[in-house]
């Protein structure tokens, strides 16, 4: 079966063989951001690993606990968000405004056009929200951090069939057979007979994961030489996982595909699994650690150079894990889905194999994935005290991973301190699969004195998606709840700005 749902309104159905699931998950109870965990006040200038510290460098790189930007020992937020959507198929208009609208309606000539934008098109959401977090640094033992963090990560890539079957369900001409009896049901061709799924579903790929994550991080100086510093770190993460999708094919043509999900995502598999969960709501179906190491050179106090590795580790999924397995596509259900808010509507879009095939959704004990685990590097330069410019690189270490890019991120930018109270940044971002982007961001100080600092501000991933019509990346990253207090008298600060 292949089949999209929404997280509000979904309806279930018995699932008889083969199931393959696209799950677009951006309601309003969901959040997206970019796969390098950002921050509001770094989102704007496309470089964070020589730059984040406090409980925001966790993530990205621990070492930077070692130090700190401002004479301040502790550092408090709440609920720092940031969210993108990056759409091939649509422009920038569609997704703000029917993307989730109910009231728009294709008609068959627009579903055609719908089918032909989102074949061979990539529909990305990725993001994050900072619940809290906190950090002490004291300049004898160095800085410790902690916050809790929700991720979700969403990615889609559909081939020309799948697109067709999505909107168009019954009335494509692969389900030549078409009988009424109290529901309206397509059958394949016959002959020549159904085709395989892997067949007929090629080159199309979904990866969906969400997960809480509880993260501890030390850092320190290790070394102070005449215009050097040296410092590392350690972060530890505990992850709670809700809900988990993969499909896609190796290279031998393979089908790979598991499913782990919440009983909140309602859906039943008719089929039994030794992981099963009874009860309803929202439960935990994964449990792991992860492991980021990181190391920062300061240099004629300057300039900073910085490595780093995140997640390192794995997630087992145990609560509800099914593997599926390649079967035929027989038959659907539906006559497709008539808008582009495939989030809302509650529509079904069912994909049955023929009768006498085994079932090809299996039921497991549980699943162990690896982390998407990747490689960080960057570094800053303070031309004056009011521009600092810097180069960020984000590189995946492993493939097919729920939340990994497949290509390389590069980021390049600049921070301007115009006034005490405010900082503005700005960037270009190139690589993963978002092509190239300009991010802006505003930081104000409402408060910036020597024992407390109130920061706020906003930014956005890609000014440009504004003004341009196709490809757009339409996000936003912001947090108004963020405090510093304390005073290090003997500070180790980054370039004084005072």
């Amino acid at each position: 079966m292949y089949y999209i749902w929404s997280v509000n309104q979904l309806k279930t159905t018995p699932m008889k063989k083969f199931i393959f699931v696209f799950l677009i998950l951006l309601a309003a109870n969901f959040v997206f951001a970019q796969t390098e965990i950002s921050s509001f006040n770094a989102t704007g200038s496309a470089y964070s690993t020589s730059y984040l510290t406090d409980y925001q460098c966790l993530g990205v790189n621990p070492a930077n606990l070692g130090w700190t930007r401002n004479n301040h020992t502790m550092n408090i937020g709440f609920f720092e968000f940031a969210g993108s959507i990056y759409a091939e198929p649509l422009t920038r208009s569609e997704v703000v405004n029917d993307l989730f609208d109910n009231n728009f309606v294709l008609d068959l000539e627009g579903k055609n056009d719908a089918i032909n934008k989102f074949t061979d098109s990539r529909l990305i959401g990725i993001g994050s929200v900072m619940g809290l977090g906190f950090s002490y640094q004291d300049e004898k033992i160095g800085g410790f951090a902690f916050n809790v963090r929700q991720r979700l990560y969403w990615h889609s890539y559909l081939n020309d069939n799948a697109a067709s079957y999505l909107f168009l369900g019954y009335n494509d001409p692969y389900f030549e057979k078409v009988v009424e009896n109290g529901d309206t049901i397509g059958y394949a061709k016959d002959p020549p007979g159904p085709g395989m799924a892997s067949e007929i579903y090629e080159g199309t790929e979904q990866n969906f994961y969400t997960y809480i994550e509880y993260n501890l991080g030390y850092g320190r100086k290790v070394m102070e030489r005449d215009n050097f510093k040296w410092f590392v770190g350690l972060g530890l993460k505990y992850l709670a996982g809700y809900g988990m999708t993969q499909y896609y094919q190796d290279a031998d043509g393979e089908l790979v595909a598991y499913s782990a999900l919440s009983p909140v995502f309602n859906v039943d598999y008719d089929e039994y699994s030794p992981s099963e969960i009874t009860e309803d709501g929202y439960r935990k179906t994964g449990d792991g650690y992860g492991i980021d190491i990181g190391t920062t050179f300061e240099i004629f106090e300057k300039m900073r150079v910085s490595l780093a590795i995140n997640d390192i580790g794995s997630i087992k999924w145990n609560g509800n894990v099914y593997q599926g397995n390649d079967g035929s596509v027989w038959k659907i259900e539906t006559a497709g889905l008539d808008n582009y808010n495939v989030f809302e509507q509650g529509q079904l879009i069912v994909t049955d194999n023929a009768p006498g095939e085994d079932s090809t959704w299996t039921g497991l004990v549980d699943k162990t994935m690896k982390l998407p685990m990747n490689l960080r590097g960057g570094a800053s330069y303070r031309i004056n005290e009011l521009i600092e410019v810097g180069a960020d690189v984000y590189v995946p270490l492993n493939d097919h991973i729920p939340g990994r890019y497949e290509k390389a991120v590069l980021g390049l930018g600049c921070r301007y301190d115009p006034a005490k109270w405010v900082q503005i940044s700005l960037g270009v971002i190139s690589g993963g699969e978002f092509g190239t982007s300009v991010p802006l961001g505003f930081t104000f100080y409402p408060i910036r004195q020597d024992q407390n600092t109130w920061e706020i501000g906003f930014s956005t991933r890609d000014v440009v998606s504004y003004f341009k019509k196709n490809n757009p990346t339409v996000s936003i990253a912001f947090g108004f709840l963020r405090f510093s207090f304390g005073y290090k008298d003997d500070a180790a600060r980054y370039l004084e700005d005072e």
